[in-house]
């Protein structure tokens, strides 16, 4: 379905976990969602909230403000459900415009977080007393329009969680779209290596919905004779005008990650701190008029102590360091620090790894995912107290 023109309803917090109660300044963590969830091409596992009325994904940052102030929550609930066969992680606040008249219940809102990287918030009730913007990755901080019964929906631009567009007034259904193959053996799936016969012709909707692939596998490994891959879809749109959606095959160039390693370290003087860490880069190109196009190249970090004998990443959900593989390239693409995110390191945690040399160096993960994404390592600044 996707998008649907017609506003979603709160849905109560029956069968959901009370997880909180009666907080008024409290940051608190709520569980794990059971899934991996992109926000401004960062993993989040967790959301951060308070009694202040706001959302941090993956951090304590007020990335998603709801009528922001010195509020309070009566009660805050979570839940993992299923939407459309999708998995979701609903989060309820119960509370109080005022922080100090608690069971008013006059702050009530949801916020669900879909796997697919969609976000849907409701509301219930809103005084409209405080602050409500969302910080929207590649756009920049919006203000948001929040009322009675108003529903916004975040669709993301990018599959790492950027360039969002906000719907209002409106609802997501996740659609059901899969994937199977038929050459002159059969209807096959692909599996362990390998496109498998699972039934002869015809090809049912169960099927599809039982066997049928989420993506198309870069592999004709097991096709014989004369192959065609088949597409379903309960999406009314592309249901109502098949021709618009026609597959075709086309190149795809990208360029792998590369690693970069420094060879030397940098000494902390002693009886030092290192109070901040920043990166200096670009992920901007210019078009033919000479005007800035942000694009989706990515640079991530790690930090060696010990010479570069072995690097360290930041978990920004446990909130310390970790150890990191630096040449698998897809941990250190998924887990390596982003750039972007250092004001947000444990500097206590980092001044204690330093060892008696109390020194440091970096290793750098330049990713583009195409070759017209830009991807600029300037320079590196280390600060002191």
């Amino acid at each position: 379905m996707g998008i649907v023109a017609s506003p979603a309803q709160p849905k109560g917090n029956i069968g959901m976990t009370l997880f909180g109660t009666n907080n008024d300044d409290s940051t608190v963590t709520l569980p794990d969602m059971g899934f991996n969830f992109y926000y401004n091409a960062t993993v989040v596992r967790q959301l951060r909230t308070s009694g202040n009325t706001w959302v941090g994904f993956g951090s304590a940052t007020e990335h998603l403000k709801i009528n922001r102030r010195d509020a309070s929550y009566n009660k805050l609930f979570f839940a993992l459900e299923t939407e459309g066969g999708k998995k979701t992680f609903r989060v309820r606040f119960e509370g109080n415009g005022v922080y100090s008249q608690w069971g008013i219940n006059d702050l009530i809102w949801e916020l669900t977080l879909f796997e697919t990287g969609v976000m849907r918030l409701v509301i219930e009730k809103i005084p409209n007393t405080g602050t409500n913007s969302f910080d929207n990755p590649n756009v920049g901080t919006q203000t948001l329009t929040l009322n009675n019964g108003s529903s916004l929906i975040f669709f993301p631009g990018t599959a790492d969680g950027k360039n969002y567009t906000i719907y209002y007034n409106s609802n997501y259904v996740p659609t059901n779209e899969k994937y199977l193959m038929v050459d002159d053996e059969g209807i096959k799936i692909y599996s362990s290596g390998l496109w498998s016969k699972i039934a002869n012709l015809p090809l049912t909707e169960e099927m599809f919905l039982s066997f049928g692939l989420d993506n198309i596998p870069q592999s004709y490994a097991g096709i014989t004779g004369n192959p065609k891959l088949y597409f379903y879809s309960d999406d009314d749109t592309k249901k109502a005008n098949p021709a618009k959606y026609i597959l075709e095959t086309k190149e795809v160039v990208t360029s792998k990650p590369k690693v970069i390693k420094q060879r030397s370290d940098f000494l902390i003087p002693s009886g030092k701190n290192i109070s901040n860490i920043t990166v200096d880069t670009s992920f901007v190109r210019r078009d033919t008029s000479g005007n800035p196009i942000s694009t989706n190249g990515a640079i991530k970090l790690a930090i060696s102590f010990d010479g570069g004998n072995s690097y360290h990443t930041f978990n920004q959900t446990s909130g310390s360091f970790e150890r990191i593989d630096i040449n698998n390239l897809n941990a250190f693409l998924n887990q390596g620090i982003n750039v972007n995110a250092l004001n947000q390191l444990n500097y206590s945690e980092l001044n204690q790894l330093l060892t008696e040399n109390r020194t440091i160096r970096f290793a750098y993960l330049i990713y583009k995912p195409t070759l017209d994404d830009v991807c600029k390592l300037k320079k590196i600044k280390i600060m002191f107290n």
